[in-house]
């Protein structure tokens, strides 16, 4: 089969998103970053030395990469909640199993998007965010953000007093945890015939279900005079 070619009619300031869907064909073939960025500029039907008046290397490049890839993956989760009621349990569930999917479905970016290759960058970026610097923030925080957000929601439409935030980190760890022992294929090693989905459905359940009861019981505790 010939392989098309992702830049055959690129011009002016297309050549930057030529080598950046060059670079995704590649890791999408693979199913791993181990290509080079000469490789890239062959795909795109540059010269090797093309790349480099966008891209300072190949981790400049896999950058974007992966920021084209949180981008997709928050048009997913928009596209799986946006049905749902507003505060539900089941628009957060829903989040997660649209994360779930796409990663799945993208494995390859998998590492890319998460692994430690980027971490730096990623740090950075977290780093001028905290101290107000970042005009932009990376698309993965933008991504956690967009759970926080949801899990705001249903934190206000039932009127708990925990941090988002917190919760937020905890639903991701558990999705994360999930999706990465599925994609490794060590859940069916440890549970035979367990979805990856329903069990997600069921521990966020439990979770947000056990928050709740928990703030509940706060609230009904007498309170303590000295």
């Amino acid at each position: 089969m010939s392989q098309s070619n992702p830049a055959s009619n690129y011009h002016h300031g297309d050549l930057r998103n030529a080598l950046i869907l060059a670079a995704t064909e590649l890791i999408e073939e693979r199913g791993s970053i181990e290509f080079s960025i000469a490789e890239a500029a062959r795909r795109a039907g540059v010269s090797s030395g093309a790349p480099y008046r966008h891209f300072k290397d190949k981790e400049a490049l896999l950058v974007a990469v992966a920021e084209l890839g949180f981008m997709g993956l928050q048009q997913a989760i928009e596209d799986a909640i946006t049905p749902l009621p507003l505060g539900s349990i089941e628009r957060i569930i829903a989040s997660g199993h649209a994360y779930m999917r796409y990663v799945i479905e993208k494995h390859a970016y998998y590492d890319l998007m998460w692994g430690e290759s980027l971490a730096d960058y990623h740090d950075k970026v977290w780093s001028t965010e905290q101290t107000g610097d970042a005009l932009t923030l990376s698309p993965s925080i933008q991504g956690f953000n967009q759970l926080v957000d949801l899990v705001q929601e249903w934190v206000d439409a039932e009127g708990i007093n925990n941090s988002a935030r917190e919760i937020a980190v905890k639903l991701l760890a558990t999705g994360h945890g999930l999706v990465g022992l599925h994609i490794s294929r060590r859940l069916h090693r440890l549970a035979p015939g367990l979805c990856v989905y329903d069990c997600l459905t069921s521990s966020a359940y439990t979770f947000l279900n056990g928050v709740k009861e928990q703030e509940g019981a706060q609230s009904m505790s007498p309170s303590l005079h000295i």
